[in-house]
């Protein structure tokens, strides 16, 4: 067949001209004889594809192969590919099959960049629920869907028919949001607002009384509209801490719930807690203190062997970090990293400084003394310039001069810090008997008298 014909459709609709192919022989399909217009579609391929494979997309696009064909085929597919919502662009064309008795389709998408995991709540059906019901009708389904409103669409329209399959019959609503923060997920949930939390309940628990977990999440989550997603953050970010003071490395919350709170609106949220085994303390280390480690190691006072107690771990990081401000070294943070052994049920521990960097002392201004008394308050002044900066220095050294009796009668002191964060500088200005606000207002009285 030495006919040559090519469409290009894409989703923004545009047309192509097209040469109908040369009528093929009588020997061809039946198919094509019945309709001289048809040729039989024969292979296909698919360009641009990354997160969908050549089979789900040929599927979606509703074209079958042996499937006689016309231009106006070809363009069916391109939209229920477009409706879709998981292709920015999708361009098709046609070109005579090798035997010359068919057409090769060639279908070329530029796929939506991301997709986010689906996720389903306050309704009787599972995320798992819902994937399984649309795996048989959507060629494109996955753990992960578009953002696009197509696509929510499409799958709120699954969710409700599969909801009222179970005789529930409640609006649902379906968005892309950041409730898990910080990965995106579509949402699927019924329109009528969430109810807050009215009282948290525990079971399993044994290390740890469920009075005092009730009471540790009550603090942040009473009172709070409820979704499961944002209370585990809760659970994590307060009733864990708590588990891991204890060694118990492995907590988890296995299954929460919620029910209607029968004496107020709310809902009573119920979770299962396995508490895990006790882990110990493996080995401590401590990394980037700037050629300080053995120092910093020795101030942790954390010991191998020891349960684990990451209330001790922090209060170690903080320890350092306060050496290390000392030092000069005022924008210093740290993090810890663990490093489990399940079989033998210890916890390795890395406390990770950054640094930042060395601040030094720059000049001493002094307010509020005469020329005769500065100098001595000079000269009683330790910390040089150019030396690393002391953050504790000022208050110490105040602290100093009130104590030794330096001064008689001497009133109330202060001091501030200039920070330079670029020259990585401080300038200190030391206040002396400067006047309180109600000294101030006294006098503005007095005056107006």
């Amino acid at each position: 067949m030495k006919a040559f014909v090519v469409l290009i459709v894409s989703c923004a609709l545009l047309q192509a001209q097209t040469r109908h192919p040369r009528k093929p022989a009588a020997k061809t399909t039946a198919a094509a004889t019945t309709d001289p217009s048809k040729w039989p579609l024969e292979s296909f391929r698919v360009l641009g594809n990354s997160h969908y494979t050549r089979e789900q997309i040929f599927a979606q696009s509703g074209l079958r192969l042996g499937q006689p064909v016309t231009k106006g085929d070809f363009d069916a597919a391109r939209d229920r590919l477009v409706a879709s919502g998981a292709f920015i662009s999708v361009n098709c064309g046609y070109d005579p099959a090798p035997d010359g008795k068919g057409y090769a389709a060639t279908i070329e998408v530029g796929e939506v960049p991301e997709l986010y995991p689906l996720h389903v709540e306050d309704v009787p059906v599972t995320d798992a629920e819902l994937l399984a019901f649309a795996k048989p009708r959507d060629s494109l389904s996955g753990p992960k869907i578009p953002g696009t409103k197509e696509a929510v669409a499409r799958y709120k329209d699954y969710l409700t028919e599969l909801l009222a399959s179970k005789n529930y019959k409640e609006p649902i609503a379906g968005t892309l949001t950041s409730e898990n923060p910080p990965e995106l997920i579509v949402l699927f949930r019924p329109v009528a607002p969430r109810l807050n939390v009215s009282h948290v309940k525990f079971t399993g628990a044994a290390a740890i009384s469920a009075t005092t977990l009730q009471n540790k999440i009550s603090e942040v989550a009473r009172g709070v509209p409820y979704n499961e997603t944002t209370f585990r953050v809760l659970l994590d970010n307060n009733v864990r801490p708590l588990y891991e003071a204890k060694g118990r490395m492995r907590v988890s919350f296995l299954r929460i719930t919620s029910e209607p709170d029968p004496n107020v609106k709310g809902v009573i949220v119920s979770v299962e807690v396995e508490e895990g085994p006790v882990y110990k303390l493996g080995k401590v280390q401590v990394a980037g203190a700037v050629d300080r480690e053995s120092e910093m190691l020795k101030l942790t006072n954390l010991k191998e062997g020891e349960t684990a107690n990451f209330d001790q771990v922090k209060a170690a990081s903080q320890r350092i970090e306060q050496s290390l401000h000392r030092a000069g070294y005022l924008q210093v943070s740290s993090e810890s990293e663990r490093h489990y052994d399940d079989a033998a049920k210890t916890v390795a521990v890395t406390i990770r400084i950054h640094p930042g960097p060395q601040f030094t002392f720059a000049k001493l201004n002094i307010v509020g003394l005469d020329i005769e008394t500065e100098p001595t308050i000079r000269k009683m002044w330790g910390l040089n310039e150019g030396k690393p900066f002391n953050e504790d220095y000022p208050q110490h050294f105040l602290n100093r001069v009130k104590e030794g009796g330096v001064f008689d009668n001497l009133r109330n002191t202060r001091f501030e810090n200039k920070i330079d964060a670029d020259a990585h500088t401080v300038e200190v200005t030391l206040y002396f008997n400067e006047k309180l606000k109600d000294e101030k207002v006294k006098d503005e009285k007095c005056k107006r008298f």
